[in-house]
């Protein structure tokens, strides 16, 4: 996990996604990070800002959407 945010009283936890490589196929990174998230979800969490309570879903974000901000992330998490 990168990233964790409390939205609407859930913790989401976020898995940067910084493309593939030239050396990889697309698809073979999209797998990895989906498989990196799964066990994420009901993990304890919290510290730093997001309440202490179970990781309910988890999200993959590109690396340009945190880089652009708030405004850009805000819909992800409604």
């Amino acid at each position: 996990m990168d990233l964790l945010f409390t939205a609407e009283g859930t913790n989401i936890a976020v898995l940067i996604d910084p493309g593939s490589g030239s050396d990889q196929h697309p698809g073979r990174q999209l797998r990895l990070t989906h498989a990196c998230g799964e066990p994420l979800a009901g993990l304890p969490s919290g510290g730093a800002g997001a309440k202490a309570r179970p990781v309910t879903r988890t999200i993959r974000v590109p690396a340009w959407r945190i880089l652009v901000g708030e405004s850009v992330l805000e819909p992800l998490f409604s």
